[in-house]
């Protein structure tokens, strides 16, 4: 049985450890305080109100990595080369699955490790904090999988997460599908840390996300991309559109009310720097991205 390691486990990397750990050998690396009371008292995750609680096993020791054969990079994308670098003195030779927002991370892991080693995801899970050992799960329409190699590796990965019912296909063009994420992410998820709108179809929403994925397409073409932008966006609209979560709560916003350090400038702040590169204009991007990052340094949302 292959060992799996979820690496720096916040509300999501533990959604998969507890998803995993029925049927495989799993270990999380996470804060010790995390790691203490999940110990301590378990790990509970909440789904519709319903709770179950597990044993899993967890640490806050790097070294609990050493000999997994797969590992979930489980931090955000701001911390993805110092905790990359991590792996690689621990673990060279493992395959890992980056699940990061953006699209950033693959970039630099690519500087680290071989290119068989290394299968982005698209995630479009969510899972945040009630209290150091409680998670909630307020989304849930499963994972794309994909390969920077053509390895068939990922067909392996894929079944071990099928196995314990998480929903995943592996992607025909993993770049085009991490793309279309971040860009659901820029126009969507981040209006929606901002305002906490479930609401994108909505008149003043949708202005807003279609306005953002129009600059994002525009930068786009400025790029050596594997597909299509302008098909990317109009199905990146379309999904927002009919996009109705029961809950939501995209990281960023979470992140805000916490007073913890955002992703945005590897989200809307990403395509402000590649704009600024091609001298671009993207005004609604740039005040989305502006207004995190005085929420960020004035703590207005924090609870």
């Amino acid at each position: 049985m292959e060992k799996i390691g979820i690496f720096c486990a916040g509300a999501l990397g533990l959604w998969f450890g507890f998803k995993l750990q029925d049927r495989y050998d799993v270990v999380c690396v996470s804060k010790k305080r995390i790691a203490d009371a999940i110990k301590s008292k378990g790990l509970t995750l909440l789904v519709d109100k319903k709770r179950t609680t597990k044993n899993i096993n967890i640490t806050e020791n790097p070294e609990a990595i050493s000999d997994c054969k797969i590992i979930m990079l489980a931090s955000k994308s701001f911390d993805s080369k110092e905790n990359l670098k991590t792996i690689k003195k621990y673990n060279p030779k493992a395959n890992i699955v980056t699940i990061q927002n953006g699209i950033y991370t693959e970039e630099v892991a690519k500087e680290l490790f071989d290119k068989n080693q290394i299968f982005p995801a698209s995630v479009m899970i969510g899972s945040k904090f009630i209290d150091n050992s409680t998670i909630e799960e307020f989304l849930n329409e499963g994972m794309i999988l994909g390969n920077l190699n053509n390895s068939s590796k990922a067909e392996d990965i894929t079944e071990i997460f099928k196995s314990v019912g998480i929903k995943i296909k592996i992607s025909d063009n993993i770049e085009r599908d991490k793309w279309k994420k971040f860009m659901f992410y820029c126009s969507s998820a981040t209006l929606n840390s901002l305002t906490a709108t479930l609401s994108l179809y909505e008149k003043d929403e949708s202005w807003i996300v279609k306005r953002a994925l129009n600059e994002i397409a525009s930068v786009g073409r400025n790029l050596k991309l594997s597909f299509d932008i302008e098909k990317l966006k109009e199905d990146v609209f379309k999904y927002a559109m009919n996009f109705r979560p029961r809950q939501w709560n995209a990281s960023v916003g979470e992140d805000l009310k916490r007073g913890k350090k955002t992703e945005i400038d590897y989200l809307n702040g990403y395509v402000v720097e590649l704009a600024n590169r091609f001298d671009i204009d993207v005004p609604v991007n740039e005040t989305l991205y502006r207004l995190v990052k005085i929420l960020q340094k004035t703590e207005r949302l924090k609870i």
